[in-house]
């Protein structure tokens, strides 16, 4: 449920094979071998032939898409870690595995750093200035907190040939095209060329020029001042119910080229119940007084539906709640559809332990107690063995020096965490990384510990909202780092990288995006502080504060206020806990039922990924659902069983070309025609900065 202020670069996302489990006759999904041919498929294995001639299928690995991928082709001799790498530079032809290590690199720095949120928040709604060393000693330990953890993964998450990470398909196949032999991949590379510069093209038309084709609010056309319809209608106001798309920024952001079809079925059926069912029957029918407050807002509300005054109730000496002002102010309110999504939110955090635990605990103690000489493995590992190993050592030492910074940060910052605070919130992580891990890896779904690391803090830390956002940054950033390098550890093994080499180049590129994020932030706040603070609309519907405004809010109602106060018996919204206990129970029946009916395939019917896309609103556009779900289904669905050769050859290596169009697009935008010449885009038609293109005149 948390949106993003993303920077535009060009890094992994989310999303492929299912393993089946739990009938007698499968294997478990820490397996290494494939099925026998008369056990049942899963939903993607339809069981297709390698195109590598000199590769029998003993040889390949046991999951289809990976075998139709992933070359089975390796030179030790080639370098990964050279000058080049270092200045992320390519001046001159460079070899595969350097490129790798590069994109890597720049993919850990490029992203938004979750800790931004705190700088933010801190600078655009507390008032409180960051100075630089305190941003860079706060990035640089939360994102690399994590990597600590990850070592301990690798056997559960990385070794296993079903533990797929499908998003490193991508990108492994456009290494391959681009590196591989000039015969073999002529073709494909031609693709992706023209592919990416039709696509940075186009995208100047619904991110610049005609905005409108971002969201094609078809009922705004027919009712366009309908205060109604907007709500049902709008993609930017509304539950986007036939609005549609043709911005890849839109139509990306769910992955829907490499993500499994089972996987995007549960998200898609989570979002589409979430927005277009569960909003509108609530808010319409005035569950828990919706109307009293706006439709889709993303901050805490006081009784008269106004923005809530949270500086009121800070005292100025402490920063902390201040109860006088607190009783004078009255309780914050939730939007209806903001109260919804924190429940679906409690329904997460047990589903996804039941889940995990049900259908996949046995295999994970077996592989548990197994010892390396028991392993089964598949090419790709015993391919690697040419390589040394990542020692230990190598992750304590970042994990205890991450955890030092932390805790210093805890007392010499506005935060006022103190060391068992920042113990805890990492003990959190350490406990939930497999489970989480497990669902990552196989759906490409993460599973978000933000909400119940925030309830966690507020009980046992009141009062104290920079103290609720630190620790929920440290919670769920040591997980998600954690699982970051793992999967690239992952895609270091599909593509030959030693080990060291990846464990070196996450880090460095961690390193390096540590201060790029801080200077981006900082210029981006200069520059977008009215809309990224709510108090105006970016009529390009390009920034937004829905980030910054949920967060912000996120560190009142669990921080400040404090849980007991805002789900406490007295509550408006107290029923809302009841989340927890049906998230826990939710799983059990499929269970029973995939026990009883193995055939039917209720395994693939995954609690965790329905809830996940059930947060999704209000906290982003929904102007992706259709076309976002069609694309998958045609990718992931028709293309993949009635053409699969084509599929094979082509269709990671599209998914690379439209997201790297794309981003280079929105950088071009950014920093030339919005920053260094300042034009501004033209206004006309299907350019109507009032409705930020989208022509939903009705009032909210």
């Amino acid at each position: 449920m948390e949106d993003v202020i993303e920077l535009p670069l060009i890094t992994k996302r989310k999303f492929t094979y299912h393993p089946a489990h739990e009938s007698e006759s499968k294997t478990s999904i820490f397996s290494n071998e494939s099925r026998d041919e008369n056990d049942e498929k899963s939903l993607f294995s339809e069981e297709q032939e390698s195109d590598d001639d000199d590769t029998s299928q003993e040889e390949n690995s046991p999951i289809p898409m990976v075998a139709a991928t992933i070359s089975t082709k390796d030179d030790p001799s080639l370098p990964s870690i050279t000058f080049r790498f270092w200045a992320l530079s390519s001046v001159g032809p460079f070899n595969v595995k350097e490129h790798v290590c590069i994109a890597v690199a720049t993919g850990s720095g490029g992203g938004s750093a979750y800790g931004t949120d705190i700088i933010a928040i801190q600078e655009l709604f507390y008032k409180q200035e960051v100075n630089f060393l305190q941003g860079i000693l706060l990035l640089l330990s939360t994102q690399m907190i994590g990597y600590g953890l990850a070592g301990f993964l690798r056997k559960y998450l990385v070794r296993p040939s079903n533990m797929v990470w499908p998003s490193n398909l991508v990108f492994a196949s456009m290494f391959n095209t681009l590196h591989g032999n000039a015969k073999d991949t002529k073709n494909q590379l031609r693709f992706f060329k023209i592919t990416l510069l039709i696509v940075f093209i186009w995208q100047f038309l619904p991110q610049y020029f005609f905005t409108w084709l971002t969201s094609i609010a078809v009922l705004c056309l027919v009712f366009p001042a309908h205060s109604t319809i907007k709500k049902l209608g709008s993609g930017y106001h509304g539950v986007g119910i036939l609005d549609f798309s043709l911005d890849w920024n839109a139509i990306g952001q769910s992955a829907p080229l490499y993500t499994p079809f089972f996987s995007c079925v549960n998200w898609y059926f989570g979002v589409i119940l979430g927005a277009w069912v569960i909003a509108p029957l609530l808010y319409f029918n005035n569950v828990l007084e919706a109307q009293r407050f706006p439709f889709l807002a993303t901050y805490g509300l006081d009784k008269n539906g106004e923005r809530y005054n949270q500086t009121a109730l800070i005292d100025p000496f402490t920063g902390s709640l201040n109860e006088t002002a607190y009783e004078e102010i009255g309780p914050v309110y939730l939007s209806v559809t903001f109260a919804s999504s924190y429940f679906f939110s409690f329904v997460l955090f047990p589903a996804a332990l039941s889940h995990v635990f049900l259908f996949y605990g046995k295999d994970i103690w077996q592989r548990f107690k197994a010892n390396k000489s028991e392993e089964k493995e598949d090419i790709h590992l015993k391919m690697m063995k040419v390589y040394p190993d990542i020692p230990n050592w190598w992750y304590g030492v970042i994990f205890f020096m991450m955890l030092f910074v932390a805790i210093f940060l805890g007392y010499t910052t506005e935060a006022n965490l103190p060391w068992w605070g920042v113990l805890l919130a990492v003990g959190l992580a350490a406990f939930m990384v497999l489970p989480i891990g497990v669902i990552q890896a196989i759906s490409n779904n993460c599973v978000g510990l933000n909400v119940i690391a925030e309830i966690l803090c507020g009980y046992v830390l009141p009062g104290r909202p920079i103290a609720n956002v630190y620790f929920k940054c440290y919670g769920y950033m040591a997980m998600s780092q954690c699982l970051w390098l793992v999967s690239d550890l992952k895609l270091g093994l599909y593509m030959k990288i030693p080990p060291k080499a990846m464990f070196i180049s996450q880090t460095w590129g961690t390193f390096l995006g540590v201060f790029i994020n801080y200077w981006v932030l900082k210029l981006i706040i200069a520059a977008k502080r009215p809309f990224l603070d709510g108090t105006m609309l970016d009529p390009t519907g390009q920034w937004t504060g829905f980030r910054s405004q949920m967060f912000n809010t996120q560190s009142v109602l669990w921080g400040l206020i404090g849980p007991t106060r805002t789900f406490g018996k007295d509550s408006l919204y107290h029923p809302l806990l009841w989340g927890f206990f049906i998230g826990f129970v939710a799983p059990i029946p499929l269970y029973f039922l995939h026990r009883k009916y193995p055939s039917v395939r209720f395994d693939l019917v995954n609690v965790p990924i329905i809830c996940s896309g059930l947060t999704m609103f209000p906290g982003t556009y929904t102007n992706f659902i259709i076309m976002g779900f069609g694309t998958c289904i045609l990718s992931q669905y028709w293309c993949q069983r009635h053409h699969y050769s084509l599929y094979k050859k082509y269709n990671y290596i599209l998914s690379a070309a439209l997201d790297s169009g794309t981003q280079f697009a929105t950088l071009f935008i950014f920093f030339f025609l919005d920053g260094v010449m300042k034009i501004s885009s033209p206004e006309w038609w299907g350019n109507n900065r009032e409705t930020q293109g989208e022509r939903c005149f009705g009032p909210d």
